[in-house]
């Protein structure tokens, strides 16, 4: 049943969603095609990056071709690999600007391949979206740029909060990897810890290529730490809990949505107990529309989809509702994407603010038993 109604729900989204603002049911069908311009790293050192996002894509753009398009407009993608070097996203975000079918482009994979694409994208005047890079600032190169994610910043900050306000934890320290993502978070986690009033005991960083945390966890010491907030990678999270555990630091770990693609933890888990993180996508939601994507995206590619693709999914919904709501140029485009509030996406309602990033509901997972649980 859930498969059967998965077109169906697609088509309702866009109708109930199309209707915001202004009244939209007096526009007449749009041309018979438009094209998205797709700039993803296939090769290079980002490739598994863009591999999983090539494939929500093509998961989205299939739905809606199959359920007869939007207004009846097909919608096309066209896809250019950017070999996961930022020059490249440049020279193919401005090659597709030149192609007057591209409405709007999806790229930006990581935060140096987003500044690249939306710095060339909002000079020819062309909706570049990435559903991917968190780093401060991106959307901000101007007008025409929008964000499908939460960004770094607003994902430590409510973590912090909800620590502080809900768990009622006070005295923090903070181990982070020393590269631009790491500093970044741990900078904005100190800050918030300051400004509601809590205590930093201890703020460390490691290099990202060592796998012996010891002598880190060791100058953070016990200190009567109550939380110890990780901003660390999938890749790392099992070592580091490991570590943690048995240096006999026993105190609340946690993180955000760096610590896991599909917001479960696959490794590690015994090392985790108790520990609270975030996430803007939960392969194991009970919410129809996340289960009946699941299910269909197993069918298709034979793997479970992770946040990136389910980002992407919802990003190529995105623009499908501003074509139904009469974009059927660039210009028009960014004026819908504006307008966007409440868009329920598989990654939460979604509304760009006015500085065009998406304004998401986090949410927070905790292990339990070994088990992943939403915090309600």
């Amino acid at each position: 049943m859930i498969l059967r109604a998965a077109g169906y729900l697609l088509a309702s989204i866009l109708i109930l969603t199309g209707c915001q603002g202004k009244e939209k049911s007096n526009i007449a069908f749009g041309p018979k095609e438009l094209a998205i311009g797709i700039v993803l790293p296939e090769t290079g050192q980002y490739a598994e990056i863009g591999r999983n996002a090539k494939q929500g894509i093509e998961f989205a753009i299939d739905e809606i071709n199959r359920i007869g398009g939007v207004r009846g407009t097909v919608i096309k993608a066209v896809f250019i690999d950017d070999n996961s070097q930022p020059a490249k996203t440049a020279q193919a975000v401005s090659d597709l600007a030149e192609h007057n079918e591209v409405i709007a482009i999806i790229g930006g994979m990581t935060d140096e391949l987003a500044f690249a694409g939306a710095i060339q994208a909002n000079r020819r005047k062309l909706v570049f979206i990435t559903p991917a890079a968190g780093a401060i600032g991106i959307p901000e190169i101007g007008p025409y740029i929008f964000r499908n994610r939460i960004n770094y910043s607003v994902n430590a900050a409510r973590l912090i909060e909800y620590l502080f306000q809900i768990e009622g934890k006070r005295t923090f320290g903070i181990i982070y990897p020393f590269n631009e993502y790491g500093v970044n978070m741990a900078e904005i986690a100190a800050r918030r810890i300051r400004e509601l009033g809590g205590i930093l005991a201890g703020k460390e960083s490691y290099t990202v290529d060592v796998y012996n945390f010891n002598s880190t966890i060791a100058k953070i010491g016990n200190r009567d730490l109550q939380v110890l907030f990780l901003p660390c990678y999938a890749t790392e999270l099992p070592g580091i809990a490991q570590q943690v555990y048995q240096s006999g630091l026993r105190t609340m770990l946690a993180g955000v949505n760096s610590w896991t693609n599909d917001g479960k933890v696959s490794r590690g888990s015994e090392f985790l107990e108790g520990a609270v993180y975030t996430t803007s996508f939960y392969v194991d939601s009970h919410n129809q529309n996340v289960m009946g994507f699941v299910q269909q995206y197993k069918q298709k590619f034979g793997a479970t989809p992770d946040s990136l693709a389910a980002h992407c999914v919802d990003t190529v919904r995105l623009l499908a509702q501003c074509v139904y709501a009469g974009g059927f140029n660039r210009e028009n485009i960014k004026n819908e994407l504006q307008r966007i509030k409440d868009f329920p996406g598989l990654t939460g309602k979604t509304t760009f603010g006015n500085n065009r990033d998406a304004e998401k509901q986090l949410l927070f997972l905790t292990v339990n038993g070994g088990k992943i649980d939403k915090i309600q």
